[in-house]
């Protein structure tokens, strides 16, 4: 699965369903493909993080970051191989 996140998203039923999942944040359909076919290699780490439930959000402090309870993925996460 091949997300576009322009900010944060609330995702557990794709995580869950998903064999992979791939993060993209604006970039052409070239360079995804050439990261799925293994011509390029895949780096970055999130720039926030992705909350594991709407409730989750709810209860974040609106001053405070990556303050939800039990992120899906955290701030900075990210694979490479």
């Amino acid at each position: 699965m091949v997300l576009y996140l322009d900010r944060p998203a609330v995702i557990p039923e794709i995580n869950q369903s998903a064999r992979a999942l791939l993060a993209e944040y604006g970039a052409s359909d070239a360079a995804v493909l050439n990261i799925i076919f293994g011509k390029a290699r895949p780096e970055g780490k999130l720039p926030f993080e992705l909350p594991s439930s709407m409730d989750a959000v709810r209860n974040q402090k609106a001053d405070v970051p990556y303050d939800s309870e039990n992120p899906l993925y955290s701030f900075g996460f990210g694979l490479s191989y």
